[in-house]
């Protein structure tokens, strides 16, 4: 690596030499170029051999094998990225992709993982639901191409029902208010008295702007969003 910076400063250097009108600007250049590399020598690291990707990538496949759980997020992106190359058409080394940076708060990038992993597999259920749930996290809204994301999840999972009624909280914000209180209504009888469901229910009404059913009453009644 000294070699590759030692080249960079004297072709840099060299040129500026030929161009450079005084000896005041040459000797300029020739003092800043011989403490850029004494920098280099000093704080980095010269002795350092080349460390090329395949050679990475099979110490990580190794390691994946021998013990998978101490692996770093960059490997596990490293390693999907390698699998994503070799099965153009498989979706999930993009979806492990956008798992893992969503883990380590790069939504946008996951964004695009799950997007591309969905290209390739419209019905992979996974990524449909971890597609809208972080379209919903980014936005703080559940808007009609989310909507439609849940809807697909909770036909596929009618017993997450987290996922239905986030279905229905984009119906109702799209004035499909009928529908929206119907599915509300399936999705209270399914939930249990004393579960954490109902709390959450409550709490995404609120956040929207829906008021609480009515006691006694079988479907949500709502007021439309402030």
């Amino acid at each position: 690596m000294i070699w590759l910076v030692l080249v960079a400063v004297v072709f840099v250097a060299g040129g500026t030499w030929l161009v450079a009108k005084s000896m005041r600007t040459r000797a300029v250049v020739l003092v800043a170029g011989l403490a850029a590399v004494g920098v280099y020598w000093m704080l980095g690291r010269p002795d350092l051999p080349d460390d090329p990707l395949e050679g990475r990538i099979e110490s990580i496949e190794e390691l994946a094998k021998r013990d998978p759980e101490s692996m770093r997020v960059d490997q596990v992106i490293a390693l999907a990225q390698k699998r994503a190359l070799e099965n153009p058409q498989d979706p999930a080394p993009h979806w492990i992709m956008g798992k893992m940076l969503e883990a380590s708060n790069n939504p946008q990038g996951a964004l695009l993982a799950y997007e591309s992993a969905l290209r390739r597999d419209p019905t992979n259920i996974d990524v449909v639901a971890d597609l809208a749930d972080l379209r919903f996290k980014m936005s703080g809204q559940v808007d009609t191409a989310t909507t439609q994301l849940y809807q697909q999840a909770f036909e596929a999972r009618p017993d997450n029902l987290r996922i239905g009624y986030l279905a229905g909280i984009g119906l109702w914000l799209q004035g499909k208010k009928d529908e929206a209180e119907a599915m509300w209504a399936g999705i209270d009888a399914k939930a249990s008295e004393t579960g954490p469901e109902r709390q959450m229910f409550a709490a995404l009404r609120q956040m929207f702007g829906i008021a609480p059913p009515s006691p006694g009453s079988t479907a949500p009644s709502s007021n439309p969003p402030q």
